[in-house]
Formats: structure tokens, sequence, C-alpha cells
């Protein structure tokens, strides 16, 4: 392909390498010298002229006027149709180059006579444009909404945007609500949310924050109806684990639930579970109530309880048990 050679491309060129501040052509009056009196061609110089701006400028020729004055050259100046046509693109060129700014909300400050442009935009479309921002930065942002920005417009587009300070706490806590219904075990209190003007700055659980959601994680995971975040969560090399004490509780809980022999809160976690190699199980008083009633219903004639039961220590830390009766014949 070409390279585009127009004179609106090459305006947006030097913006792009930044030679000029913007893409807006403003150009001063064309006069053509002569010498006294109306020089030979003057009308085909006059047309020549006429058509030179009008494609530097991107209008139809009808859109330019000229008038030879004899002795002082050749004014150009813009008809209505040339300043309604330069007025367009020159809206249409400050648009493009400003963010939230449509070409309705710029005055372009034509001067017909001298053929420039001193585009603005307009006071009346200011708060608008404003408005524009805040709606479609918002569209853009998690956890904020359009009322929570405040934008400064001035003649030549949005200087400023940003959170408000006075909405920062709403924008704060409507993160945290955000962040807590994406993870089950999370409350928004649990949250530490820092907001400044360009929005959340910093977002994540608090120290007590964790430990509140480790603590209802292992609530819903583990046989424990109630863990004290603080006394019995500890840290760990990969984020929270129980305590021993609450370990302890737990499978006390567990055995309660998953042995007949036992009901609710019947083992006393500190003196009826012990530590084995691979975690806890069952000290010598409750095994042997495990292991008697066990044997007890493979015998209909007689009665067997604890006592009756003789445990022996076995090599991975747990009990086998031994029963042993003499029977009267």
């Amino acid at each position: 392909m070409s390279e585009p050679t127009t004179a609106r491309a090459r305006r947006r060129r030097a913006v792009e390498d930044g030679s000029e501040s913007d893409g807006i052509d403003r150009r001063a009056p064309r006069r053509a010298a002569t010498a006294s009196g109306q020089p030979p061609g003057s009308r085909g110089r006059q047309q020549q002229l006429g058509r030179e701006v009008a494609d530097d400028i991107e209008i139809g020729r009808g859109g330019v006027g000229t008038i030879d004055r004899l002795g002082a050259g050749i004014d150009v100046f813009l008809r209505s149709a040339g300043v309604r046509q330069f007025g367009e693109r020159v809206r249409d060129d400050f648009a493009t180059e400003a963010d939230f700014v449509e070409s309705r909300d710029v005055a372009p400050g034509i001067d017909a006579q001298e053929i420039t442009a001193e585009p603005r935009i307009a006071r009346d479309r200011r708060a608008r444009v404003g408005d524009r921002a805040r709606r479609e930065t918002a569209r853009e942002a998690d956890f904020i909404e359009r009322d929570d920005l405040e934008a400064d417009v001035g003649a030549f587009g949005v200087e400023s945007i940003g959170v408000a300070e006075e909405r920062r706490p709403a924008v704060a806590d409507r993160a945290a609500r955000g962040f807590a219904a994406e993870d089950p075990f999370a409350e928004p209190d649990d949250f530490g949310i820092d907001v400044g003007a360009e929005g959340i700055t910093a977002a994540g659980f608090t120290d007590d924050g964790s430990r509140r959601r480790a603590g209802r994680q292992f609530e819903a995971e583990t046989a424990l109806s109630s863990v004290d975040p603080f006394a019995d969560v500890a840290a760990v090399d990969d984020g929270f684990g129980l305590t021993e004490t609450a370990q302890q509780r737990s499978v006390a809980r567990e055995f309660e639930a998953d042995l007949d022999v036992f009901g609710m809160g019947d083992l006393d976690p500190e003196s009826d579970i012990r530590r084995v190699d691979d975690g806890f199980g069952l000290a010598e008083g409750p095994a042997a109530e495990v292991a008697a009633a066990d044997i007890d219903r493979q015998f209909d004639e007689f009665s067997i309880g604890a006592d009756d039961i003789e445990l022996e220590e076995t090599d991975d830390g747990g009990f086998e048990a031994v029963f042993e009766r003499e029977v009267s014949r």
C-alpha cells in the first residue's frame, strides 16, 4: 500500500511523532503578490489558488472564495459552505484525538477570512463530556460506578477523572462484597481495600480476616462445629492449620460420629485422644471399649466389657485387642 500523502495524513503523522501538538490546520491568509494593476491570467491564478486551499484543508472547491485586489494580491477566504465543511473536519479531527469527546461537542472556531481553526469543547457541552467520561470509565473498571467518579473538563478535553474522595469508602465496601461473593468461606469484613483517585490500589485479606476465613473453612470441612480463628488456627507454610488441641477435638468428634459406642461429647479430647505416628487415635480406655463392643457382638452366650479386654500396642502406635475367658462346662 502506498504511503498516504494527503495534507490530513501528514498532519496525523506529525501528531504521532510529536512534532505537532494536534492535527488541526491553522493557516494564514492566502494572498498572491502582483505587480501594479491586474496581471494577465489573474482569473486562472485565483482558480488555481482556490483549488490548492480547498485540497489542503480537504473541502470542496466551491467552499473557497478568492478576490484579486489590484496591486495587493489575491485574498482567499471561506464561503459559508467552506466554513461548514472545514468546521466538520476540524470537529472530527478534534474528537478523534480527545478521549470521551464527540464531534458535536466541539466548537471549531473557524475564521473564514484567515482560514484558521481554534477548536474548543463548547462550554454547554462540557458537562455532557464529563458524564460520558464517568460512564465509560466506570464501564471498564471493577466495582466502580459512574456516580463514584468526578471529571474535570476544560476547553481541550477531560483534564482529570478519578474516584471522588467521599465515594471511596463506598467503592471499598462494594469491592469487599464482590470478593466475598466469590469465596464460600469469606465475608466482606475479612478484606482490606485501599481506594485512591485512580481506583482500587490494593485489595486482599487482612491478617485477622485470613484467620477468620480459615476458621470457617475448618468448621465446614472438619467435625468441629465451632473454630476460634485465634485460639484454634495456626499459621503453617502453605496457609493455616488447626492447632494440636483443635485437632484432638476434631478427632474426638469424628470418633463419636463414627462409633456407636460413644455419644456426642462422650470423649475428652485431652485424655481420650492420643497422638500416634500418623496423627491421632483413641487412648487405651476408649480403645478397650470399642474392642469389647466389637467382640461382644460376636458372642451371644455372655456379655463382654472393657475389663475383659487386654490391649497390646502395635508398631504403628495403635492397639491390638486380646480377649481371653475361661468357659465352664
